[in-house]
């Protein structure tokens, strides 16, 4: 690569990408973060959303896709995985040409003017199907498409055809059904397949979700697998080979994605020549559903010592290249643990390798489903070889069983805690910045926000309005302010006022005192700060590609907190300049309450709001001897909702909860959302037997919300009555419903 190209400063690669928080993406973001430190190049994410979209805050994300410049980005990566969901092929093409005049690089769509770097859907399903075809004798391969139009989808589908036509297999349309990449979808394309009544001996799908959903319903129809039927997906997510019989499927690596697009993009700022489609291979992951579970415990014979056993259990495992010298090392740990368990004839020792496993693996992957699937493969390599005798191969048969209990239980615990956290955080900075912000004054809100960026552990939050208070008044306007100011840079955990106020060329998204005091090969995430139409600069963040960050939270906080002290500035000059204009001033108080007292998403109270106005009516309440109802709602399954379709699905299902919840309660109830899901209303003259009533009745409307969208809306209530004359404080009383809450969860769960 010719070096002597690159500028002085760092290189410097921008990534436009939309939905950046999903797990895939944070597996394609650490990929290209370690490939540009390798490389020596600074990486800035700048994460949209849908790119001609109509709605207002899409828009207002999409301005970050106006930051890079020729100056100062030497090329961009245009994550297309995710924007092709949000257009079609032509309308991506017209993205990509709008860019600036510098190397771009499209990741996961096949574009046909940038260099692309794609997985390689066509070849990995060609060979699945082959492999069903050659190694189990398949002939009548039914085959479950993706949606019609989509570019990954059309790939897989012609890979199907393509490896049937090599076999001198015909293609009978019989077979071919298209679903919509859900396990819904799935399910139903089998129904439609056993209705025709073709003989098929095999199915085949575009993704896993969708076999998993035809195999499931391929066996409540009585259906063997992989005995009558053979399955296979592409995607090898979580659940291929964790839920019952294991999904032979294509393992695709979104990590080894970004490595590759960024070495790709590099070589291509260096003045290489890339060829015009670069496939990244994929791997065929052999499972049950294919039948090869047998010809895996059949290669025992050939693994006698460890070494083989260990290359056997890591190909059963199915280990992504990035984790295979964990994993290995994982391996060893739980054969010494074992082999000291047996010396000693006591299983602590084996428990003691399982816990140290899990730790690290919970470290590396956030999850500890692949610890579980290696004691069950451990089973086979590394305890069957030993041909133990009856009464120790039942004492080790308990082991097993006692340490798969023990990693459910580390998971159950790191999933709470991690949730706790979060939770925890998020409304620790939400309180702390609404409580440090009651004088609305800006400079009080930096000196407390570097207290709250500590507590969350984050390295580096910069906050930068456009210079002499310039706004972008419209989402329309062609381009952004020339020149910034930081107002705020936290860089290494710690807060430099000395670079308050420095300016910059907006272009460069820091000023050079500030990319200085970064690590030079930076990662950094770029978010718009806005409040309604009103855009008035952007937020800057450190990137972890393990665990994402708490960005949207603190953006959002950040944002309500400037737009406020913004305003009052405004105000107060206002104020010195026409003294006798009340009106004016009543007015902008006014909004500065709502500011600090409504939900920007919903309109409902906020926390603050609410406990505000609850405890005024329940004073009221308590003195008229009336009974009080505190109710807690918790909407069910948003982080699948957000992980599914987007975050801009999810804000939808926030709103819509809240308008089921201003239509079931009274115009006299108090509603309020207090948390990302949580709701809470404050109502009077309710009996107890009138609530029951009242939370079926409002669990029938969640019911009909659902109707008209794409996923299930339904949320979960728990409420307790505080009766006549009874005087409680209404924090104690929502402590007491989020408890109800939990056991109407748990008795919900139950029931289904």
């Amino acid at each position: 690569m010719n070096t002597s190209v690159f500028p002085v400063r760092p290189l410097t690669i921008g990534v436009l990408v939309a939905d950046i928080d999903t797990a895939f993406a944070l597996r394609q973001v650490s990929g290209i973060i370690e490939q540009g430190q390798a490389l020596g190049a600074r990486v800035v994410f700048l994460p949209g959303s849908q790119p001609e979209s109509t709605s207002e805050f899409d828009r207002q994300f999409n301005l970050v896709f106006r930051l890079p410049d020729a100056t100062a980005f030497d090329g961009l990566l245009v994550i297309g995985t995710t924007l092709q969901y949000h257009l079609g092929p032509r309308d991506l093409e017209a993205f990509l040409k709008s860019l600036p005049p510098v190397p771009v690089v499209s990741l996961g769509f096949a574009s046909q003017d940038v260099p692309s770097v794609v997985n390689d859907n066509l070849g990995g399903f060609r060979d699945l199907v082959t492999h069903l075809i050659e190694a189990h004798g398949c002939r009548r391969i039914a085959m479950i498409a993706g949606p019609q139009g989509q570019g990954e989808a059309e790939e897989r589908l012609e890979g199907w055809r393509q490896a049937c036509a090599a076999a001198g297999i015909e293609i009978d349309p019989q077979l071919l059904v298209y679903g919509s990449f859900s396990q819904a979808s799935g399910r139903a394309a089998m129904v439609t397949l056993l209705k025709r009544g073709a003989a098929f001996d095999a199915v085949v799908a575009a993704n896993d979700e969708m076999a998993l959903g035809a195999m499931a319903c391929a066996v409540e129809h009585g259906m063997h697998v992989p005995e009558a039927l053979r399955f296979g997906g592409f995607d090898d997510i979580l659940a291929a080979g964790r839920l019952g019989v294991g999904l032979t499927t294509i393992n695709q690596s979104h990590y080894e994605l970004g490595r590759v697009a960024v070495e790709r993009l590099i070589a291509l700022i260096g003045g290489a020549s890339l060829a015009p489609l670069i496939r990244v291979p994929t791997r065929l992951v052999r499972r049950q559903s294919c039948g090869c579970a047998a010809a895996l415990i059949d290669s025992l014979a050939l693994a006698t010592d460890l070494p083989q056993r260990l290359a056997g259990m890591l190909e059963e495992l199915a280990v992504a290249p990035e984790h295979e010298a964990h994993y290995r090392e994982a391996i060893r740990q739980i054969e010494r643990g074992l082999s000291s368990a047996l010396d000693a004839a006591d299983f602590q020792p084996l428990l003691a390798a399982v816990h140290a496993v899990a730790r690290e693996t919970l470290a590396v992957e956030g999850h500890v489903f692949g610890v579980q699937a290696m004691l069950v493969a451990a089973q086979r390599w590394l305890i069957e070889p030993r041909q133990l005798d009856a009464r120790t191969w039942t004492s080790v048969a308990r082991w097993l069983q006692q340490a798969q209990i023990a990693l459910a239980g580390l998971q159950d615990v790191a999933m709470q805690e991690r949730h706790r956290l979060h939770s925890e955080r998020a409304l620790a900075f939400r309180d702390l910045l609404k409580t440090r912000i009651a004088t609305f004054d800006l400079q009080k809100l930096l000196v407390h926000l570097s207290e709250a960026l500590a507590d969350l552990k984050l390295d580096t939050c910069c906050i930068a309005l456009y210079a002499g208070g310039e706004r972008v008044a419209s989402v329309d306007d062609d381009a952004l302010p020339p020149e910034a100011s930081l107002l705020y840079a936290f860089i290494g955990g710690r807060e430099h006022r000395e670079l308050h106020g420095e300016r910059f060329r907006t272009h460069d998204v820091l000023p050079a005192a500030a990319w200085e005091l970064a690590a030079r090969r930076s990662a950094l995430i770029v978010y718009p700060v806005f409040h309604g139409a009103e855009h008035f600069g952007f937020i800057v963040f450190s990137v972890d590609p393990v665990a994402g960050g708490p960005w949207e939270t603190i953006r959002d906080e950040v944002s309500s907190a400037i737009k406020a002290s913004l305003l009052v500035s405004e105000l107060a000059a206002a104020r010195d300049a026409l003294r006798s204009d009340l009106a004016q001033a009543r007015e902008g108080q006014r909004e500065l309450a709502n500011i600090a007292q409504r939900d920007e998403l919903t309109g409902l109270f906020n926390r603050r709001g609410f406990l505000r106005e609850a405890r005024q009516l329940a004073e009221r309440l308590h003195a008229d001897v009336l009974a009080t109802a505190v109710i807690f709602a918790d909407l069910d399954g948003l982080k699948q909702i957000n992980d599914q379709h987007g975050h801009a699905a999810g804000d939808l299902a926030i709103q819509q909860a809240a308008d089921v919840l201003r239509k079931g309660f009274r115009a006299s109830d108090l509603i309020g959302r207090i948390g990302g899901d949580e709701f809470v209303v404050l109502t009077a003259n309710a009996d107890p037997d009138a609530l029951i009533t009242m939370r079926e009745r409002i669990y029938r409307l969640f019911e009909r919300a659902s109707w008209d969208l794409p996923f299930p809306l339904a949320c979960s209530l728990g409420y307790i009555v505080s009766p006549p004359g009874v005087e409680a404080s209404i924090e104690d009383m929502l402590a007491r419903a989020d408890i109800v809450l939990y056991e109407e969860k748990r008795r919900r769960k139950g029931a289904v």
